[in-house]
């Protein structure tokens, strides 16, 4: 078999091994449950809540008068039909200070009385009736509903009425109520169908707990429950504060979710969409086309529900938005991440043991898990708040540990290669006595053995370099997928800058105030450029001190094939540098700071070694 076959063969086993070794690393260790709680930030609804006060301002308001009185019409329509109210008080007369509207921003025309007076009015659709494409506002239209929305427009898709979302977000509402209050924070199950709401509300604890409910945060301190996830109710496109005790941010992920079960590993799990079904269900079963004297609501006929196609179209856009979000190993339980459209919250995530971890693959149990264990640790226990000082020093530890490690198993091959640098210029000598071995068969064979004969004096074995490789890839795959799945890393900034974000994702995001760093992409530039000079700087020190070495080293006659396998050598240095520039470039910037930390440690490495080979090998030449 000729030597170009063999490498070929070589290289492609190679390439094939590192693609197992990838496709088994980097196993999503999301639950259905831990999806449902990332893809409610994303799509809230369309219901705003406010307090009673300020329901009977906007009554008054030139902006929304005319679509709460539109709305309050049709509530005082559903009645009949046993439907909740899109418009108005909440919970009935369980709670008077909650209320709540669908602030859909209707086409206005402008008419005039008899008296020159200019009156508002609603532009409705050819069918009587306003479809949810009309509502603006900002949890609206920065969520998956709203592509979908003009996505299921654009394929002639019917869409649903705004009632029938309104009807959506009370289920959600309910729900969400009766999970808090039942099991606190971290839900357990209690809520698990319909007819809950109504056991619910007739006890006494569960009317004491609507009641205490309000609105809208009135301070940050105490524990009292409130609805909106904000301090400010979204109804002018603008979020206040995040509120840390609100029935919505805790549990609003009900709505994508289902009923617990407990899963293979002892856990509780929650199959995605299964409420969702049977709410719609429920309305399809007992609400829609149902006739009361002689008649039916117009706002939830059969064409107000979600066909087969839009909600395939919904569950579809839903699915991918959560499904490259991955940071879900979570070593303790608790609050992670910095979802939603802002950015701004954070989700419960189950806790993943060291056996959930083994059911998801080899790798996933023996490093990929370790890793993120040891990021969470180090970044909890420095930084509690995970507010993101702590989560850099995680990274640098776990660095260090892993690059130690590594040094012993590569620590053989490592001194190999720096031996390498130290005696080219014997190896120089060596290939200058056989200036033709490129083409002459016989100088290349006696070339080999002399090379071969050097290496052996000195210990060298340069096979040992590529085992090392084959065990250095699939630990790089680990360290990058546990990284990458850290939800202690999805939490908090550093300097702006959130680390399980893609360092380019950062950098083009200049929205805001962008030259106040608002987005932290001042932050992951000056990373990509101290992570690339690094790594530049870890592939041009052992080329320094080999010039060093031949520096006053006479001039012999030229080897081809020398000055080939060097220039070959050369070339796939660069190349594999400038690979880990562009994989820098596109990965989370938590391996921008791993790369930088890991270039520093190979920089220093290669300088240490250098000067005590070349420290012994002054010796021995005395």
């Amino acid at each position: 078999m000729k030597k170009n076959t063999r490498k070929k063969l070589l290289t492609g086993s190679l390439l094939l091994v590192g693609g197992l070794f990838l496709a088994s690393c980097t196993a999503n260790f999301c639950s259905s449950t831990d999806q449902a709680a990332m893809a409610y930030p994303y799509d809230q609804g369309v219901t705003v809540y406010v307090s009673k006060a300020e329901f009977e301002a906007l009554k008054t308001q030139e902006s929304t008068k005319g679509i709460i009185e539109q709305e309050l019409k049709w509530s005082e329509e559903a009645k009949a039909y046993g439907l909740p109210a899109i418009a108005g008080p909440a919970f009935g007369d369980k709670n008077d200070d909650v209320y709540k509207y669908i602030p859909f921003s209707p086409k206005m025309k402008s008419t005039t009385d008899g008296e020159g007076n200019v009156e508002e009015s609603l532009d409705l659709t050819k069918d009587g009736s306003l479809k949810v494409e009309d509502y603006t506002a900002k949890k609206y239209v920065s969520s998956v509903l709203s592509s979908v929305i003009s996505q299921a427009k654009s394929n002639g898709y019917m869409t649903p009425s705004i009632y029938y979302f309104g009807l959506l977000d009370d289920y959600a509402l309910k729900a969400s109520i009766i999970e808090t209050d039942t099991t606190g924070v971290y839900g357990d199950g209690k809520y698990t169908s319909v007819s809950d709401w109504d056991a619910y509300i007739a006890d006494p604890s569960g009317s004491a707990f609507v009641g205490a409910l309000k609105a809208t945060a009135e301070s940050s301190e105490g524990t009292s429950w409130v609805v909106n996830p904000y301090t400010v109710s979204d109804t002018n496109g603008e979020d206040g504060e995040s509120v840390e005790y609100s029935v919505l941010r805790q549990n609003g992920r009900l709505k994508f979710s289902g009923v617990a079960h407990v899963d293979d590993n002892g856990g509780s799990n929650r199959e995605m969409w299964e409420f969702f079904s049977m709410w719609n269900e429920d309305l399809s079963e007992n609400y829609v086309g149902k006739v009361v004297d002689g008649k039916t609501f117009s706002m939830l006929d059969r064409y107000a529900m979600p066909s087969s196609d839009f909600e395939s179209l919904y569950r579809n856009g839903i699915n991918n938005q959560v499904y490259n979000l991955r940071s879900c190993i979570a070593t303790r339980l608790g609050e992670y991440g910095h979802y939603g459209p802002n950015a701004d919250w954070r989700v419960p995530m189950e806790e993943k043991t060291w056996g959930y971890a083994w059911s998801k693959g080899f790798l996933e149990g023996l490093l990929v898990y370790p890793v993120s264990w040891l990021t969470d640790t180090f970044a909890i226990g420095m930084d509690p708040l995970l507010s993101g000082v702590g989560q850099i020093w995680a990274i640098i530890f776990v660095t260090l540990i892993v690059r130690c490690l590594m040094l012993l198993v590569s620590l053989r091959s490592t001194i190999d290669q720096q031996k390498m640098q130290a005696i080219q210029p014997e190896l120089a000598k060596i290939q200058a006595k056989y200036p033709n071995s490129n083409e002459n068969q016989a100088e290349r064979q006696r070339l080999g053995q002399e090379q071969m004969a050097l290496y052996k004096r000195y210990g060298i074995r340069p096979f040992r370099q590529i085992l090392v490789m084959i065990v250095q890839f699939p630990v790089f795959i680990c360290v990058w997928s546990g990284l990458q799945g850290s939800a202690a890393l999805a939490t908090g900034e550093f300097l702006n800058m959130s680390l399980s974000d893609p360092i380019n994702q950062i950098l083009f995001n200049v929205s805001g105030t962008w030259y106040l760093n608002t987005h932290g992409w001042w932050t992951a530039l000056v990373l990509f450029i101290l992570m690339s000079g690094i790594q530049i700087l870890a592939m041009l020190t052992p080329r320094i001190f080999q010039k060093i070495q031949t520096k006053n080293m006479p001039k012999t006659v030229v080897n081809k094939a020398a000055n080939q396998q060097n220039k070959s050598m050369k070339i796939m240095t660069v190349v594999m540098t400038i690979f880990t520039i562009i994989m820098g470039f596109m990965l989370p910037s938590a391996m921008g700071v791993y790369w930088l930390i890991g270039g520093l440690i190979q920089v220093a490495q290669t300088v240490i070694t250098q000067l005590v080979l070349m420290k012994k090998k002054r010796k021995g030449n005395k």
